[in-house]
């Protein structure tokens, strides 16, 4: 059975996670980035990853990493919250 889970990120960015035990009894997880806004909501499929993980947790972590990282690439430096990246 699929299982989806939500984690907040800054600067109105979402990762929802979707995991599933796979029939090897591994687990595989892929990530939705989304990103609302005054006037609208983004929605970011990002790639499958062939990888597999001994847990569920491990599975989450990996793809919120991922998601995380293209946050962090993507999103206007005004928006990520981190001083660093402001202009």
């Amino acid at each position: 059975m699929v299982q989806r889970k939500i984690f907040p990120a800054y600067g109105g960015y979402n990762v929802a996670v979707a995991s599933e035990q796979m029939k090897d009894g591994k687990w595989a997880a892929v990530a939705t980035i989304t990103h609302s806004t005054g006037t609208g909501q983004r929605i970011i499929d990002l790639p499958i990853p062939n990888q597999r993980f001994e847990t569920e947790e491990e599975a989450e972590r990996s793809v919120v990493k991922m998601a995380m990282e293209w946050i962090d690439r993507n999103a206007p430096s005004e928006e990520s919250g981190d001083p660093a990246k402001v202009a």
